[in-house]
Formats: structure tokens, C-alpha cells, sequence
């Protein structure tokens, strides 16, 4: 008898089922007033909040991941308001980082994406699939609460092998 090959040919996560977090949509219908620049930056820099939250800048060169990332941090100051925290600069942009994290990759976008590269394994790959930093990819890993984690295994438990000799 001869070993029968089954294949499986799967499609990247299809992120229309969930509502995906857009922010070049956001900052086109909530932030009109928001001039958006893209130029070089100096130091470790990858964005700021400008001119009073009348311009964002993005550093120019960046991955459209790094970009997506940076864009939602600064709108999410300026859904705050806090465009200088003072003492708490550093307790305002963890909260910040967290929101990031969790807005850009919903739980089930994330358990799709690994179930579709077949573990999450490979952090770099993972966010670029998910079109994200491998930082934020990182924090939402660590932020995922004990149902969120039960979601991603049930989603590793259904995985079906892209291959298989029966």
C-alpha cells in the first residue's frame, strides 16, 4: 500500500472577521486636525507628538510594522491628552505600550496567526504577519490573562500539520 500525502494549503489570517484596529484610519476620521510627517529622527527615536498634538512625526525608514506600532502609540496620547507627564513619563508610557499591544493584536488574530505558521515559535515572523513590532508582539504575549492563554493552546491544540502521510 502506498502512503496517501494530504496537503493543506492555507491563507494568511483573514483579519476582516475581526475588527481590526486601523490607525491610518483613525487618524483620518478622528484626527483630521493631525498633520502626519515622516522624516529622519535622531537617537533611538521613533515618534513624537508635535506642536501642541497638531503633528505627528514617524521615523522615516522604519518597517510599515514599526510604523503601524508608533502611529497608534502617539494616537493613543492623544486620546489620553497627556502630551507631557512629567514625574510619571515612564508610568504613562507603559500604560501607553499596553494599550498598543492590545489593540493591535486581538486574541484571536493572534491564536489565527499561529495557528497559521504552525507555532509561535518565530517571534520576528509572527509580527510580521501581524504586522507589528517583535516588541509589541512580546508585551501582548506577556499581557494574554489566563482565558486569553486558554484560547491561543485550544488554537494550537486544533493545528492540522501542513502535511501528513497516512
Amino acid at each position: 500500500m502506498s502512503p496517501r500525502h494530504t496537503v493543506s494549503h492555507r491563507r494568511p489570517p483573514d483579519h476582516t472577521r475581526s475588527a481590526r484596529y486601523d490607525p491610518w484610519r483613525d487618524l483620518r476620521r478622528n484626527w483630521p486636525e493631525v498633520e502626519l510627517i515622516v522624516e529622519p529622527m535622531a537617537g533611538d527615536l521613533l515618534g513624537e507628538v508635535r506642536n501642541g498634538g497638531h503633528q505627528i512625526a514617524l521615523r522615516a525608514g522604519t518597517s510599515s510594522g514599526q510604523r503601524r506600532c508608533t502611529l497608534t502609540h502617539e494616537l493613543i496620547h492623544l486620546e489620553r491628552g497627556l502630551l507631557d507627564c512629567g514625574p510619571w513619563q515612564s508610568r504613562e508610557e507603559l500604560l501607553v505600550h499596553t494599550e498598543v499591544a492590545r489593540r493591535l493584536i486581538p486574541v484571536d488574530l493572534l491564536s489565527e496567526a499561529i495557528r497559521f505558521l504552525g507555532g509561535d515559535g518565530d517571534t520576528a515572523a509572527l509580527a510580521l504577519l501581524l504586522d507589528v513590532d517583535s516588541e509589541t508582539l512580546l508585551l501582548r504575549r506577556r499581557l494574554l490573562d489566563r482565558t486569553e492563554r486558554r484560547t491561543v493552546r485550544r488554537s494550537l491544540a486544533a493545528q492540522r500539520p501542513l502535511w501528513s502521510v497516512a
